[in-house]
Parts: structure tokens; sequence; C-alpha cells
């Protein structure tokens, strides 16, 4: 297992520190990959995207950026990610997951946790299998690599 810091760059300029969250991905077995968005807003999203990068993760831990701009469609696209597990809470407003963009994950066939619903969530990871459950509801959602 190995982590990759994938964002902020060295060298960056940032007018407040929402502007340059931590973005990692974990490697587990050399086959399962994580991306942890943390709380990246559009800016930080098209910065990976322009790296050259390849982003494509199994998982998307995101937490919602204050401008509501997150997850954005050619994120998605670089991401391709099977299970989302996001953050959404009820104030501010723009750190709610909105309608919308829920309805865009479903359309995309993409799994969604949404921890205000699910609350914590257990990855567990065997082989070239990950398991994630739902701590409040026991939920589970498998990969299936095989």
């Amino acid at each position: 297992m190995h982590a990759e810091i994938l964002y902020p760059p060295p060298n960056i300029k940032i007018r407040s520190a929402d502007d340059a969250p931590l973005i990692a991905r974990l490697v587990i077995n050399e086959q399962i990959r994580v991306l942890f968005e943390s709380d990246a807003g559009a800016e930080a999203e098209v910065s990976l995207l322009r790296s050259g990068d390849d982003l494509k993760s199994d998982i998307l831990i995101k937490g919602q950026h204050h401008s509501g701009d997150s997850g954005t469609p050619e994120f998605l696209d670089g991401v391709k990610p099977r299970l989302i597990i996001a953050t959404s809470r009820e104030s501010p407003v723009a750190e709610q997951i909105t309608e919308e963009w829920s309805s865009e994950i479903e359309r995309r066939a993409i799994k969604l946790l949404r921890q205000d619903l699910t609350g914590a969530v257990e990855i567990q990871f065997r082989g070239e299998d990950w398991t994630a459950r739902s701590y409040l509801t026991g939920e589970a959602f498998r990969s299936s690599k095989r």
C-alpha cells in the first residue's frame, strides 16, 4: 500500500486555505485506488485534470466545497469511481448534496453513500476486492472485479 499526494502542487499561489485542500490517492495491492478529495472545489479539480495524472479510482471520498462547486461532470469523467462516499450537512447550504448532483451520480451508475444518512463508512480490502459498509444502516457495497 502506498499514498500519492496529487494536490496542491508545490508552487501554488493561494488566496485562502480553502483553495489548497490536500488531495491524496491511496493505492492498495497495486490494484485498488481510493481518491481522498477533501473539500476541494472546481478549481482544484480542473488543476488535477490538467496535470495529466491518471485519476481513475475505484472509490472517491469527498467533502463539499464551500462554493458548492465540486464533483463536476468533467472530474467524474476523469476519476470514473464505482463508489462515492460524500459528506453532506445542513449548514452551510452550499455544503449539502443537491438533488441534481445526486441524480447525476445515479445516472452514471455510481453508488453514493451520503454520510448524513450512512454515518461512518468502513471499507475492508481483501486482495483485489473491497467492501464498504454503512455504520448506521449496515448497507454494504462490494466491488466485483472477479
